[in-house]
Formats: C-alpha cells, structure tokens, sequence
C-alpha cells in the first residue's frame, strides 16, 4: 500500500476567566460541510511555516491580533477527523496579553465569540475533543504553573485569582491561606491600584510578576 500524505494543521483553543468561569473564543465557519458552525480557530500549515509560525498566523486571522502566549497541547490524528482530507492537527492553548480588549476575525470566518467553556455549541470536526484536553491541561497545571495569571487581565484582585484555583480545582479554598501562599511564591506583585469591593472600601490590584508559564509548585 502506498503511503498517503497527510495535511498538516493546527487548532487553537483562546483561553480567558471571565466573572468567575473559564472562557473559550470561538469561530462561526463559512465552509462546507460545516457553515454556521462554530470551531475553535485554525489553520493547515502552508510548506513555507513551521508550526509555530502557522500557530500564530491562526491567532491572527481568529482575533486580528498578534500578541499571545502559546502552548503545545498535543496531536490529533484519528482518520475522519476532518471528511474533506486526511489531516493531522497539533493542537494549541493561546492566552491573550490583553484578554479584554475586542476581537476582529478576518473574512474566512462569519464571526467569532467568547462562550463559556461549559456552554460551548457542538463544535465542528473534532474539536469538542480538543476543547476538553485543553481545559484538562489548563486545570492540571493550576498544580505546577503560573497558569492562571495568565487567564487573567493585567490587572486583578486577590480573590479573582483565588476564583480561578477553585474553578479549575474544584473544592473552595481558604482566603488567608490562599493569600500567603500566593505571595510567598512571588509570582505576583501589588500595581499600587485600588478597587472597590464588596467586603471593603478598597482591595489592591495586582499583576503577574512574569507574564510567561513558569514552573510555580503551588500544590
């Protein structure tokens, strides 16, 4: 049997916390078999790329921006995953530097939005099964990473950090102990900022200390 060559491509699930819940950008394709659905953002690899920069030229064309982190999630082969060609798609995790600032797709897609992670549309080709290794990921490195910085704006309180361990946890943590443990890692630091709060006058704001992955034990 003759080998077939198979397409290469890459997916990208946009990733943002949002009033206490996890967010994913997706897109409303305008392709057949699948116009009017929604997809998370991607792209082949044209021969003149490596995956990196296909993974980027994807944030681009989804969001009309270019600044993001990026990380490798893992690769989906199965056989039917897309009943136009044969592909092979590295998927991605990319983290918005300004989560709140508004998206601008480009042309190839109708439209693109911002859904709950657990209130996503059935999603086109394989990708409801890209979403839930992404979102796997994500809560598995809340143990070892600064992960969660960067789910969150530049600028943020200690409780909407708290609020991101326990969603992607799943149990209700201790504030005092949450906070003492937070900045004895030194993974973030006080902007000087102030917000108003429910349980007092003000809480002070903080920002990621480094705005990249970084191995962080804090479990």
């Amino acid at each position: 049997m003759i080998p077939t060559k198979p397409y290469a491509a890459t997916d990208l699930g946009i990733f943002r916390f949002l009033d206490g819940k996890l967010l994913v950008y997706l897109v409303e394709l305008k392709i057949e078999p699948f116009v009017g659905r929604y997809s998370l953002p991607g792209t082949l690899v044209l021969e003149t790329e490596d995956l990196e920069a296909a993974v980027r030229r994807a944030y681009r064309e989804a969001t009309g921006r270019s600044s993001a982190y990026f990380e490798q999630v893992y690769t989906f082969s199965a056989i039917d995953r897309d009943p136009k060609r044969r592909t092979i798609s590295t998927a991605y995790m990319g983290f918005p530097d300004r989560p709140g600032e508004p998206f601008e797709p480009v042309d190839k897609y109708r439209t693109g939005e911002w859904f709950y992670v657990n209130d996503t549309p059935p999603l086109a080709y394989d990708h409801n099964e890209i979403l839930k290794v992404c979102t796997d990921r994500i809560a598995a490195k809340l143990n070892y990473t600064n992960i969660a910085l960067l789910l969150l704006p530049g600028e943020f309180t200690m409780a909407e950090l708290q609020c991101v361990y326990e969603q992607g946890l799943g149990e209700k943590l201790e504030s005092g102990s949450f906070s003492d443990k937070v900045l004895s890692l030194d993974m973030i630091e006080v902007t000087g900022g102030e917000r108003p709060s429910e349980h007092a006058p003000t809480v002070p704001l903080y920002r990621a200390a480094h705005r990249e992955l970084q191995e962080i034990p804090f479990i």
